[in-house]
Parts: structure tokens; sequence; C-alpha cells
């Protein structure tokens, strides 16, 4: 009788291993992906000035140091936005590919922080 609760006590912790195994092989594609985007210098998306990733929309602010930015493509993070700061204003970046306005083009900072990114009109 000993032996078959031996051997019953092996078959529940082999079972539990098993479990815990199955849980943490959650694959890695199960995760959100994470919020990025890239400025660039030209108006046709060549010439990248900054690549940003990240993992939370935290408020958070970068620097540009008077950058020249022409277009940009961006996959932000749900209820994430990126924003540039120029002296001439602000800019939302909208999510997929987009060009900057004009007067907007002369970047000083950038930032991260909640809200709502709409879709690029491409």
């Amino acid at each position: 009788m000993l032996r078959i609760l031996r051997h019953g006590r092996a078959a529940i912790a082999a079972a539990a291993i098993a479990a815990l195994t199955l849980t943490a092989a959650v694959p890695a594609s199960a995760a959100a992906p994470p919020g990025e985007f890239t400025l660039y210098s030209s108006t046709t998306y060549t010439n990248p000035v900054k690549q940003i990733v990240y993992d939370e929309c935290a408020p958070f602010i970068g620097s540009l140091l008077g950058r020249t930015v022409g277009s940009f493509t961006n996959a932000p993070l749900p209820d994430c936005q990126v924003v540039l700061h120029a002296l001439n204003g602000d800019f939302v970046l909208c999510a997929g590919r987009g060009v900057v306005p004009p007067g907007l083009r002369q970047v000083y900072l950038y930032s991260i922080r909640s809200g709502t990114s709409v879709a690029c009109p491409v």
C-alpha cells in the first residue's frame, strides 16, 4: 500500500511539473510588441535621424537638438502618442507613415505620453 502511495505522489509531482512547464512556455508572440518610431530628415523616409523603441507608455521627453525631421514611421503602443516639439508648435505623430508639416520640421524635443494616435491618412 505504501508503494502505491509513493507512485501516486510521484505521478502527481510529475503532472504538476508538466503543468508548470506548459504554463511557463508561453510563446513570445503572446506579449504585446513594443512601441517604435523612426524620424527621418527627408520627406521621403530616408536618412534616419532617430529611432526609438519603448515598452511602456510612461511620460518621457527626449532631445533632438534642433534636428530637421521631414517624415516618420510610427507604431505606437495602445493609448500612447508621440509628439514632436518645435519652436513653432507641437505635432502629434499619427500611427503609420507621415510627413511633418514644413513649419514644424525644426524639432528640439520629442515626448511620449498617454493619448490616442489616429491612423495616418495614407
